[in-house]
């Protein structure tokens, strides 16, 4: 068991209103009329619910078929590109059959000595 020296000496650390019981206050009054800014609040914020997420519907569908459509304008421009990189792969090969094939009869080397 606690000594009553150890109690009395604890009881003198703990701050003023610590020690006091104080009434218990009710949340909410029915004699008092709510605020302005909860009528405000209750009659306003549950009208835009519907309002929010109607906009948010819309906005995630928009951005949706945005990047669908670069997403295919990025296709279109890639197949594109391939196809003229080809083009150009395939002009230098008909050149050198047309040619003959004549060329140099010394191997190339990166190596020069």
């Amino acid at each position: 068991m606690l000594s009553p020296a150890l109690l009395r000496g604890a009881a003198r650390r703990l701050p003023l209103h610590a020690s006091r019981r104080t009434p218990a206050r009710r949340a909410s009054s029915s004699t008092r009329e709510p605020s302005r800014h909860a009528q405000f609040y209750t009659e306003f914020a549950v009208g835009m619910i519907p309002v929010a997420i109607l906009g948010s519907a819309v906005y995630l569908g928009l951005r949706t078929w945005q990047q669908y459509l670069a997403h295919e304008r990025f296709l279109e421009e890639a197949q594109a590109h391939v196809q003229r990189l080809e083009a150009e792969s395939q002009t230098p090969a008909r050149e050198a059959v047309a040619g003959g094939g004549a060329s140099n009869d010394k191997k190339s080397s990166w190596w020069h000595w």
